[in-house]
């Protein structure tokens, strides 16, 4: 997808450019028109990998986590202004289920979004994830997450 999304930009951009910038909106449509359809003849001669078929769905995965990561941030943020802290950071690991490794990095990039969980190590065994509180883990809501990546096809 980001191959994609790169090549869509671009050659906008380099539209834009030849052409000295855009006057009117109908130049602003059809540079993208031009650039949307150099994508779609690269993506038919296979220049474009199958992940920009699934990216729809991974950027809705990410948003229904929105909820989760504001919880978390703002929990964090309160637990830093009561100077109450009592962390306990620990190197969690993770098995995973994922057998592709762009289900793995989608999995991985969901539990870095989280506040408080970084992603240290990936490898086909699972993920080693630096958490802040060991505690808080919830190994249900990660479960729940891999099994969105993992039946959304990853990223």
């Amino acid at each position: 997808m980001l191959h994609a999304a790169s090549l869509l930009t671009g050659l906008w951009i380099i539209w834009l450019l030849a052409t000295g910038g855009w006057r009117s909106n109908e130049d602003l449509a059809i540079s993208g028109l031009a650039a949307l359809c150099c994508v779609v003849f690269a993506w038919r001669a296979g220049g474009v990998s199958g992940a920009l078929s699934r990216s729809p769905a991974a950027a809705l995965r990410a948003l229904s986590r929105i909820g989760a990561v504001f919880s978390g941030a703002l929990s964090t943020m309160r637990a830093a202004i009561a100077a109450d802290v009592t962390l306990r950071p620990a190197l969690v690991r993770v098995k995973s289920r994922a057998r592709r490794p762009n289900q793995r990095a989608a999995f991985g990039a969901m539990i870095s979004a989280t506040p408080g969980m970084a992603v240290v190590d990936v490898d086909p065994d699972g993920l080693l994830v630096h958490v802040l509180n060991e505690d808080a883990v919830d190994a249900d809501d990660l479960g729940r997450l891999e099994a969105q990546v993992i039946g959304g096809g990853g990223a």
